[in-house]
Parts: structure tokens; C-alpha cells; sequence
């Protein structure tokens, strides 16, 4: 079992706990300037390319807000509870359909059951690795919109008008900024992403994450977590806001999505990952991680749930 105090002291720890609201804020801004760069690229020059730049770009930040919103839930946006709180609430998962709150009370029971049989996440990784016909069918069904549909009836029917307030508010300013500058058609960016581009972009985070880890039954994060190294179009697309060093998330939750890298580079330093199959070095070789002759383990059934849950 990982006893971090074996590798770091508490004052480097506090260190790397540090948060920041000019952060907090850079991220928040940035995701959103690259949700009007998705909308502007079709808006000026409407075709099909970028319509395709488009939705990829839109489906890489919604993957993007939905990890803010993560952070938000575990108070590590910004200094002030009631700040993550709002933010959370309103600006990140108000745009992706998320219920903050329901989310937050959830994701909890990720972090304390994770490498037990009891962890709720393990729902999503549990078919890999998988056969290469299964996987194909799966990329299949998340490029061809079938898991979109089905992530969208699984919200709607586990929703209520109360529930999705905050959805509707801010799609209804985004729809207004559209329509005020009479190009009202752009909104179908954003829902191109959430049902084509969004879940394959998803799909590889969470394997990016946890999918054919070294022993997902056990509780050293190093064995059923993994960070996965990212170029730049990897970070714009698959890994946004630092989410690809997902292993020192888990090994200390409250450090903040701008020293996570620092800390990668701290506990790698310091020796802690020495003999593990912690850490990988790409997307492309994740997924050649999750495909195998022999199909992953499985005696639960998958299920469409809120793909924010899975981070």
C-alpha cells in the first residue's frame, strides 16, 4: 500500500494543495474561448470541414468543462468553497448537463471504494481489455451517435425540469449570443459533439485512466490508476485542464489541476513509481493497451450513466 509521507513531507504536500481563483479562472476562460473558436470556425467559413473541426473541437471542450466541473466538485477550481460551488453549478456542468450537486455527493464513493469490487466507476472499464471486433464496435458506436442517444434519453429520463434549470438557462444565453449575431444554425456544433465526438473523446480518457490497469482490485493507486502523457493535440482533444495525470489525482485529491504535472514530476523524482505499470506514454498506445485477444473480464452490466461520473 502507497504511504506517501514515505516520499513526500507535509510541507510539500500543502504545497501542491495550494489553489489559485486566478487559475481557476484562466481555465474557466480558456475552455470557454475555445467554445466560441469551435462556433466562430463554422460561423465564418460554414462548410463541411469546419463543421468537423467544429465538433471535434466542441467535443474535446465539453470533455474539458465536464473535468472543471470535476475539479469544482472537489473544491480544488477555486479557493473558496462557495465559488466552486456556483461556478460548478452554473457555468461548467450547466453547459454540459450535468447535476453538480448529484455529481459531487456520487463521485465521492469513486475515491473511497476505488480497487475494491465496490468502486462504481468500474462499470465503465470493466470490458478491457477487449477483443479487437468489441473494441471496434464500440468506436463505432460512439462515432456513429449511438452512445450519444443513449447517454441523452439516460439524462432525460433521470431528470426533472428542476434538475436541468441551470441547462436550460445557459443554453438558452448561448442559443441568444448565436442569434444575435443571425447565425442561430451554429448551435448544431454543439450538438454534433455531445452525440458524435464528445463520447469517443470520453471513451479514451477513461481508458486513459483506468481502463486494463495492473490490478484494478487493489488499493495502491499505482496498480488501478494510471497518467497518461499527452502531446498538445492530445491535450486539446483527450486529456484537457491536466486531467491526463490522473494517478496523482487519486494518490492526493485535493492538489489542483495546475500542479499536477509538479507533482508527476516530484513523486516520479522521488522514486515512488519505480517498478510499476503506472504510467504510459500515449493515447495510441492505451488504446493498443486495451485491445487483446481475450476479451476483459465482465459480470456487470454496462449501463448509459453521465460520463462526468467517470472521471
Amino acid at each position: 500500500m502507497l504511504r506517501l509521507a514515505e516520499y513526500v513531507s507535509s510541507e510539500e504536500i500543502k504545497d501542491l494543495c495550494q489553489t489559485s481563483d486566478a487559475w481557476g479562472w484562466y481555465r474557466v476562460s480558456i475552455n470557454y474561448a475555445l467554445i466560441s473558436l469551435a462556433f466562430s470556425l463554422f460561423i465564418i467559413t460554414p462548410n463541411l470541414l469546419t463543421l468537423l473541426l467544429g465538433s471535434w473541437l466542441m467535443g474535446g471542450r465539453i470533455l474539458g468543462v465536464a473535468v472543471l466541473a470535476h475539479d469544482a466538485s472537489h473544491g480544488s477550481l477555486f479557493r473558496s468553497a462557495k465559488l466552486n460551488k456556483i461556478v460548478g453549478r452554473w457555468l461548467l456542468g450547466g453547459f454540459v448537463f450535468v447535476d453538480f450537486d448529484e455529481f459531487k455527493a456520487s463521485h465521492l464513493a469513486h475515491h473511497q471504494l476505488a480497487g475494491t469490487v465496490q468502486d462504481p466507476d468500474r462499470l465503465f472499464v470493466q470490458g478491457y481489455p477487449a477483443t479487437p471486433n468489441s473494441m471496434l464496435r464500440k468506436l463505432l458506436r460512439d462515432v456513429t451517435g449511438v452512445n450519444g442517444v443513449k447517454e441523452l434519453l439516460y439524462q432525460i429520463k433521470t431528470s426533472n425540469w428542476q434538475k436541468r434549470l441551470r441547462n436550460l438557462v445557459i443554453h438558452s444565453v448561448a442559443l441568444s449570443l448565436l442569434i444575435a449575431f443571425q447565425a442561430p444554425w451554429a448551435y448544431a456544433i454543439f450538438w454534433l459533439a455531445y452525440l458524435f465526438t464528445y463520447p469517443l473523446l470520453s471513451r479514451m480518457r477513461i481508458m486513459g485512466e483506468h481502463g486494463n490497469v495492473s490490478d484494478s482490485l487493489k488499493l495502491d493507486p499505482r496498480l488501478n490508476t494510471r497518467t497518461t502523457y499527452a502531446n498538445f493535440l492530445e491535450k486539446l482533444m483527450l486529456a484537457p485542464n491536466q486531467v491526463n495525470y490522473h494517478l496523482e489525482h487519486h494518490i492526493h485529491q485535493n492538489i489542483p489541476a495546475h500542479n499536477l504535472a509538479k507533482a508527476h514530476r516530484l513523486f516520479k523524482d522521488r522514486g515512488m513509481y519505480l517498478d510499476f505499470d503506472c504510467i504510459e506514454q500515449n493515447y495510441w498506445a492505451v488504446l493498443k493497451r486495451n485491445i487483446s485477444k481475450s476479451h476483459g473480464k465482465s459480470n456487470l452490466k454496462r449501463h448509459a450513466a453521465s460520463s462526468i461520473s467517470e472521471v
